[in-house]
């Protein structure tokens, strides 16, 4: 088996034949995302991007205004899907198929790069590594910023990646990072680690032009917005060191509404769905380390470098990540199961780190304590990621049945697995689930651990080298089996007409200038297509902006809400949005004497129950 591999890697291969690989796995990638375009149920962030970012580039409001929407991301999280909607119209197909093209375009950066460190045939590899992962598909397919930062930096490595880049690539490359940052500041580390890697790789000169460059563009933009953009980076400084920033933060009286209580175990759960989720990538990138060639032996100096700086902004970018979603209160609520999606935003950097180390340096040896840690490290991530599965294992493998014993000796009959851990052990429904998932994953685990050692015994290749690709593959092939759940199709109808038509009846049926109260479901998707209608701009993020207590005019200049709050604009509201799933809390407010029902319209913003809407006006 081992002669045949070898001869299928040294075969000579005609030179079209890795770019049609990738191009299939470029054309599978986009059949997944339009599909997912058409078919997943808006959500609040992606309703919060469209919408603030039309009404931005519209000057209904401007970022950072006090008393307008949330803008808790940097200016251009929003000001880019607004200023494709202005372009080319406001809505949900717009945005969707905007990060589609922004998600083709990635891969067409990570292609380039990749290509220029590993060849083709990685470069196609790493195409693949996307068109199998359905759960970034689906993140890339619909308009959230994680796109758009991935797509930024996977062109940002494209320009600045590799031996005497033109000045005009190490620019625009420094102004794709400086966006970054200013798209979202969670990637605050990219810009000053890129700096200092074109000192490093680039030399003084360009090194200079790239910090002048990256501190113009972000300078401008905060002056432009001084002083309300410090809102953005008050939660991430220490409140003891930094007083002067308690203007820009909600006030102590005022707690949040939104506050859930997350077990350590969902915790655990998140990280390892977060790995599964994105598992060629962070286990290549961490498997990268495990084999970090010495520095004599890379091919080049300029490939030790590339990867230096992609180890260090991949990890600095992860460790931030998994702190923020898993164990802090950042922003006051916890989103401990935004992990996975948070990770979306810098897979580029791990594919092509992944290339760049594996195609650097042609020794692969390992010591005995780094073999003794790799297979260790296997037998962790295969444990933990059967463990983040639980909730998909089937009902049939709780209930093999198994022989009944008492006393040390078998009794007649057989009882099923979950009697048996639940009568001797006491144990819930969702410990045996956790307990038999994660029991699973270490036989997986366990089966790489054999195969290697077969491929091993046969080639007498360094076994850790051989456990890794065993593992890489395994996982690679049975990536979208694994992740069925997470990359499953939502709906089945077409969301994208649906929305448009439920926007162009509301539009039709509201009149100018009404002043709306949206309770209308989490995503605040339709009102983009009502735009001669006034709003709440605090609703537009539900009830995470949702707090209890604090001065009202306070809580309002900060782009929040409150219970005061909340009755002034129910008191005031000339047309009420209701989801129809949420009407039995209004029945007492809607009585017939001061409100009157539109017709229902008949479709939904999403397939989820109860997601229709009711509409009501107040009577004269």
């Amino acid at each position: 088996m081992m002669k045949k591999f070898e001869s299928l890697k040294n075969r000579e291969w005609p030179s079209w034949a890795p770019i049609v690989v990738a191009a299939l796995g470029a054309l599978l990638y986009l059949i997944q995302a339009v599909i997912y375009a058409y078919t997943t149920a808006p959500g609040l962030d992606e309703g919060s991007y469209l919408l603030k970012g039309i009404l931005y580039l519209r000057r209904v409001y401007e970022p950072f205004e006090p008393y307008g929407p949330l803008t808790n991301k940097a200016p251009f999280a929003f000001l880019i899907p607004g200023f494709v909607q202005y372009l080319f119209g406001a809505g949900l197909r717009t945005g969707r198929f905007f990060a589609i093209f922004l998600g083709l375009l990635t891969l067409l950066g990570v292609w380039i790069t990749a290509c220029r460190w590993g060849g083709k045939w990685s470069a196609a590899g790493a195409v693949w590594v996307f068109a199998l992962s359905s759960m970034v598909i689906k993140t890339y397919s619909v308009a959230v910023s994680e796109v758009i930062i991935a797509c930024l930096l996977a062109w940002m490595c494209v320009c600045v990646l590799g031996d005497d880049r033109p000045l005009w690539q190490i620019i625009l490359g420094t102004l794709l990072a400086t966006l970054a940052v200013l798209t979202r500041q969670n990637m605050a580390p990219v810009l000053a680690l890129l700096i200092l890697y074109i000192f490093w790789q680039q030399g003084k000169q360009k090194g200079i032009w790239a910090f002048v460059v990256g501190a113009v563009f972000f300078l401008v933009v905060h002056v432009y917005y001084w002083p309300n953009i410090l809102t953005i980076w008050a939660p991430w400084l220490p409140e003891n060191l930094t007083p002067f920033l308690d203007p820009f933060r909600m006030p102590k009286d005022a707690i949040p509404f939104w506050d859930p209580s997350i077990s350590s175990w969902n915790r655990v759960n998140a990280f390892f769905q977060g790995i599964r989720y994105h598992f060629v990538i962070i286990v290549g990138s961490i498997f990268a380390l495990t084999f970090w060639p010495r520095r004599p032996d890379w091919k080049s100096a300029s490939g030790m470098r590339a990867a230096v700086f992609l180890a260090l902004l991949y990890f600095i970018l992860f460790s931030m990540h998994a702190w923020a979603a898993l164990a802090s209160q950042y922003e006051s609520y916890s989103c401990v199961y935004c992990f996975s999606n948070y990770l979306s935003f810098f897979d580029p950097l791990g594919i092509i780190l992944l290339v760049i180390v594996f195609s650097g340096s042609e020794k692969r040896t390992s010591s005995p304590v780094m073999k003794a840690f790799v297979i260790l490290l296997v037998l962790i991530l295969s444990t933990g990621i059967g463990f983040s599965l639980f909730e998909s294992i089937g009902r049939w493998i709780y209930e093999i049945p198994v022989p009944r014993m008492r006393d040390g000796q078998f009794l007649p009959g057989t009882a099923s697995l979950v009697e048996i851990l639940t009568n001797r052990f006491g144990l819930t429904l969702t410990v045996i689930k956790r307990g038999v998932s994660a029991g699973m994953g270490l036989i997986v685990g366990l089966a790489a651990l054999l195969a290697a050692f077969l491929i091993w015994r046969r080639a007498k290749p360094d076994f850790a080298h051989v456990l890794i690709n065993s593992f890489l593959v395994l996982g690679f092939v049975f990536a979208p089996i694994v992740n069925l759940r997470g990359g499953r199709i939502e709906c089945e109808q077409d969301l994208l007409t649906a929305n448009e038509q439920l926007g162009a009846y509301l539009a039709n049926i509201i009149p100018s200038n009404s002043l709306v109260y949206w309770d209308g479901g989490l995503s605040f998707t339709p009102m983009i297509y009502v735009p001669q209608v006034r709003i709440f701009p605090p609703q537009i993020n539900s009830g995470y902006t949702f707090w209890n207590g604090g001065d009202a005019d306070t809580v309002y200049r900060l782009s929040h809400w409150n219970s005061e709050l909340n009755e002034q604009w129910k008191n005031s509201a000339d047309i009420f949005i209701i989801e129809a799933k949420r009407y039995s809390t209004w029945k007492d407010f809607m009585n017939p004497q001061e409100f009157e029902e539109y017709q229902k319209p008949l479709m939904a913003p999403s397939c989820l129950d109860g997601a229709g809407i009711r509409i009501f006006h107040r009577l004269p």
